[in-house]
């Protein structure tokens, strides 16, 4: 298949799971109540991945995706892990229609019992493709990562349903690791656009969060830490 295929096969499958996350409302903006985040810091655009899992045409959708650019890109998979909690549902629908068998790895070592970090089976020797929900800067990635080499697995790609497109690809690639995404936040901010899905006001208040947050909440007469 010639390269002008095949991208522009990736573009309708970033685009098609794009549209959904809006209609599931997997992707809201709210410039007047900026969403509060876990840092402490606002944003005007939340995403919530785990809005998509009960949708089972949605699900199906993203794993035959998922496998086709798995398949294209040629990678060597033994096993596929999913992370606590959101990458769990992902990670086993992947795992399921690729027929591979499927671990999870935890935040943390319960404080009873075998204190494992990789629930499942063993995984020792195993070239493992870890698939999340979505990724902002890496950092619960390679928590998850440094917990799979520890075990004895190789990893080198991690999947995610969605990029935010805030450092998280570059932070994996300093370590080696390469990230596929489904979509992403640029590709969903231009399909909504495109689509009217999102006023011009509010893209704007977006597009200027991304480019520089702190100014951001300056001007939204906000804190920003």
């Amino acid at each position: 298949m010639n390269n002008q295929i095949t991208n522009q096969l990736k573009k309708n499958i970033n685009n098609t799971i794009a549209l959904l996350l809006w209609e599931n409302g997997a992707i809201k903006v709210n410039n007047d109540q900026p969403f509060k985040l876990a840092s402490g810091n606002y944003s005007p655009i939340y995403i919530n991945c785990r809005q998509v899992i009960s949708d089972p045409v949605f699900m199906h959708l993203f794993t035959s995706f998922a496998h086709t650019i798995l398949h294209r890109s040629g990678l060597k998979i033994d096993m596929i892990a999913g992370g606590e909690t959101a990458g769990i549902p992902f990670g086993s629908y992947v795992a399921q229609s690729m027929s591979l068998p499927f671990v999870y790895v935890r935040k943390a070592k319960k404080g009873y019992g075998i204190a494992n970090l990789v629930e499942g089976g063993s995984v020792d020797g195993k070239h493992v493709l870890l698939v999340e929900d979505l990724i902002t800067d890496a950092g619960s990635k390679l928590h998850f990562i440094e917990a799979l080499r520890a075990g004895g697995v190789t990893v080198e790609d991690v999947l995610v349903l969605f990029d935010r497109n805030q450092g998280g690809q570059e932070a994996l690639l300093i370590e080696g690791i390469n990230l596929l995404a489904v979509t992403n936040l640029t590709i969903s901010l231009e399909v909504a656009g495109e689509m009217e899905l999102i006023t011009e006001e509010d893209l704007k208040s977006v597009n200027d969060y991304l480019m520089d947050p702190q100014d951001w909440h300056k001007s939204q007469g906000l804190k920003f830490s």
